[in-house]
């Protein structure tokens, strides 16, 4: 028996198909619906390694772009990769072949529910119009502490529903005008 060779696992690590990260596991896992994603597949073999692409089990029937790099030990380095849209989630593999041997990636691919995205998007608009709603009733909480002294009914003048008019007792008449706001009445002298 002979001793393997320092420089890998096997009688001549050259012929071994190696997948290289990221595998497809690291890749996209939740894509939105219709949303375009891509998987990358790369590995490192005999000259005659290739790929072969399958979607939930059938190999994929559109050509999928690959390229080839000799390296310069007589390996070959493959990089692939796929680009799609889904409707439903799906698996996905990616398999390194060669007359050397076969290595395989898989990843399943899930599908944001539209009706969940939908959702999450009117929890974040609720959650903003509540905010906006609470900032104003904040402002309008400060203006009532504020309106009791600068609001007072004006003694003499009446609006058209039968109530005084308010205001500050402290302003000028209409502006321009020059006119000082009315007076309350005197009190009659007793005297």
């Amino acid at each position: 028996m002979r001793p393997w060779p320092a420089s890998g696992p096997g009688p001549d690590s050259r012929l071994q198909v190696t997948l290289l990260p990221p595998f497809l596991s690291d890749q996209a896992q939740h894509v939105h619906a219709l949303g375009t994603f891509h998987l990358f597949c790369h590995a490192t073999g005999p000259a005659d390694v290739h790929f072969l692409w399958e979607k939930n089990g059938r190999e994929l029937e559109v050509c999928v772009p690959a390229q080839t790099h000799a390296l310069p030990d007589g390996r070959a380095h493959v990089l692939s990769w796929l680009r799609d849209a889904l409707r439903e989630s799906t698996e996905y593999r990616c398999s390194a072949l060669s007359t050397a041997g076969n290595k395989t990636s898989k990843v399943r691919v899930t599908v944001t529910r539209l009706e969940a995205t939908q959702q999450e998007r009117w929890t974040r608009e609720l959650a903003t119009w509540r905010a906006v709603v609470g900032e104003h009733d904040r402002m309008m909480q400060s203006w009532r502490k504020e309106w009791p002294s600068s609001l007072e009914p004006i003694p003499g003048r009446e609006s058209a529903q039968g109530g005084a008019l308010t205001g500050n007792r402290n302003q000028a008449g209409p502006a321009g005008s020059g006119e000082k706001p009315p007076q309350p009445p005197r009190p009659p002298d007793t005297a």
